[in-house]
């Protein structure tokens, strides 16, 4: 049976969702999901299935004491246990040319780069998984030392997140390991890391590396067989975005090692939202997993209440 990803319908966030036109990562367990944007200071979203959709019930704080400055949330899941994990994006930036600007200010915001402390954290929040309140709340600041001390992805650390520079985009969780997706770098031969670690012990942890033909990972998310990646572009290219299965496996080729060429395929092109032609594929969550079937909300940056969308996908 060849690998398929069907859009069944697009649903719709009820209420004010924090940042509405830039939700990047979404996370499902029993009738809820929180909704984080990558233009937050300190909140993420809490709704509650209702009917079809989805109703805002509460915006939940991440917990820290300085809300001036933007966390650039990019990554979002829940363990079956009722552990919430979500994630910076460890980048920096360079500033974007205005047209409001004079030629000299954009020449000037176009030699500057701009380093964000509080992307630099990832977030632990246990829950209760029948009401989806929050119960307890931890945050670590240790992996960016873990990336400075990388033989390979500390070369990227200070080159801004869009030319190629460290961007983390996806986060996914089982009761044992987090594994970080990253948009950038993308190395030669156009492997794309993951890291696969532990919140408690960020410093013990594996690179493992996937092809996704010169593009980024966006999103990952854990399912039964292994994972699904939203792949998509380093930079700020439209796409297309697409959607991969990744058995789990370190995809770099030896003469030694078995034919590799099944641990990574692409499943499908996903359609963008109606009229909106530049949306960006951001986050993804499993609804039900039977296996080699399942079903998965997606949705977009760039829409106002991020498009949820609804899809099918065989294996």
């Amino acid at each position: 049976m060849m690998a398929s990803l069907k859009k069944i319908e697009e649903i719709s966030f009820l209420g004010e969702i924090h940042e509405p036109e830039d939700i990047s990562a979404i996370a499902y367990f029993e009738d809820y999901i929180f909704v984080g944007s990558d233009e937050s200071l300190n909140i993420i979203s809490l709704l509650k299935k209702d009917g079809q959709d989805f109703k805002l019930i509460r915006d939940v704080p991440l917990g820290l004491d300085d809300e001036k400055e933007e966390i650039d949330i990019e990554g979002m899941s829940i363990t079956r246990d009722g552990k919430l994990y979500v994630i910076g994006s460890h980048s920096s930036k360079r500033k974007r040319i205005k047209t409001t600007k004079t030629y000299a200010e954009n020449r000037q915001r176009l030699e500057t780069v701009v380093v964000e402390t509080k992307k630099n954290t990832i977030f632990q929040l246990k829950l209760d998984c029948n009401t989806g309140q929050v119960l307890e709340r931890e945050s670590s600041t240790q992996l960016k030392g873990v990336l400075e001390k990388n033989t390979i992805l500390s070369r990227f650390l200070n080159i801004p997140s869009k030319e190629n520079g460290i961007d983390i985009e996806g986060l996914a969780a089982d009761n044992k390991y987090l594994y970080i997706g990253f948009r950038g770098p993308v190395l030669r031969g156009n492997f794309v890391p993951v890291m696969v670690t532990t919140f408690d012990d960020l410093l013990d942890y594996e690179l493992r590396f996937v092809q996704l033909a010169g593009n980024g990972i966006r999103d990952i998310t854990r399912i039964q067989e292994g994972f699904l990646l939203i792949a998509g572009p380093v930079g700020d290219g439209l796409g297309p975005y697409q959607l991969y299965f990744w058995n789990g496996e370190d995809t770099i080729p030896g003469e030694d090692r078995p034919d590799i060429s099944e641990y990574c395929r692409l499943i499908g092109e996903i359609p963008r939202p109606s009229d909106f032609p530049e949306a960006k594929a951001e986050g993804l969550t499993i609804l039900e997993d039977q296996g080699k079937e399942m079903t998965a909300m997606i949705v977009f940056d760039g829409v106002p209440q991020g498009a949820p969308t609804i899809f099918k996908i065989e294996l």
